[in-house]
C-alpha cells in the first residue's frame, strides 16, 4: 500500500495558511485596542497637575511660616542679649558690640525674607530691632504675637508711616487691625524694647 503525501496546493490554502491567515489577525486586533486613550492620558495629567500646584501652594506656606518663627525666635534672643549685655542704658547700642561681646553672632541678624535685623537706641532706656522686607502674611503673623508680658516689650509699628501699637495702649492688636496695618507688599517692622 502506497502512502499518499497531501501536497495539493488545495490543501495548503484551505488548511494550514487559513488558520495561520485568521489566527494573525485576531492576535493583531488584541493589540490594538489594549492601549490607553488620548483622552484618559489628558485626565491622568491634569489631575497630576492639580495635585502638583497644591503641594507647591502648601510649601510655600510652610516655608513663610518657619521663616515668620525664625525672625521671632531671633528676636527673642537679640532682645534678652541686649538686656543681659546692657542692663537697661541702651546709648551706643550697636550690632558690632552685641556681635564682639560673644552674645550673639552674626547669623542671629541675618533676616529670612532679605536683608539684615538692625538695632538702635530708641532712647537711653530703649532700643529697636527693626526689619525690611517682611511680607504682608508675616508682617501680620509679628504684629499679632504675643512678644510677652514681663514688662520689657514697649511696642511695634509697621512702616514709618503707621501707627505705633503701645504695650500698653493698643496691644495686643487685633487681627483685622494687623491685617489692615500689613496690606500690600513688603513693609519695614521695628520692635521696641525697654
Amino acid at each position: 500500500m502506497k502512502i499518499k503525501m497531501f501536497t495539493t496546493p488545495r490543501f495548503v490554502e484551505a488548511g494550514c495558511l487559513g488558520l495561520f491567515g485568521k489566527k494573525s489577525r485576531q492576535n493583531s486586533r488584541k493589540h490594538t485596542q489594549s492601549g490607553r486613550s488620548m483622552i484618559e492620558m489628558l485626565g491622568v495629567l491634569a489631575i497630576v497637575g492639580v495635585l502638583s500646584a497644591g503641594g507647591i501652594a502648601g510649601y510655600s506656606m510652610a516655608m513663610q511660616s518657619y521663616k515668620t518663627t525664625q525672625i521671632i525666635e531671633k528676636v527673642n534672643l537679640i532682645s534678652t542679649r541686649v538686656r543681659q549685655l546692657y542692663k537697661g542704658a541702651y546709648t551706643g547700642i550697636s550690632k558690632s558690640n552685641l556681635i564682639s561681646s560673644g552674645k550673639v553672632n552674626t547669623d542671629n541678624f541675618t533676616n529670612p525674607f532679605g536683608g539684615d535685623i538692625g538695632i538702635v537706641a530708641s532712647s537711653a532706656t530703649l532700643f529697636a530691632l527693626y526689619m525690611f522686607n517682611i511680607p504682608s502674611e508675616a508682617c501680620t503673623d509679628l504684629l499679632t504675637t504675643e512678644w510677652g508680658s514681663n514688662g520689657v516689650f514697649y511696642g511695634i509699628q509697621v512702616d514709618d508711616e503707621k501707627d505705633f501699637y503701645y504695650a500698653n495702649g493698643k496691644y495686643p492688636i487685633s487681627s483685622s487691625d494687623a491685617i489692615s496695618a500689613c496690606k500690600g507688599g513688603n513693609h519695614q517692622v521695628d520692635l521696641v524694647f525697654k
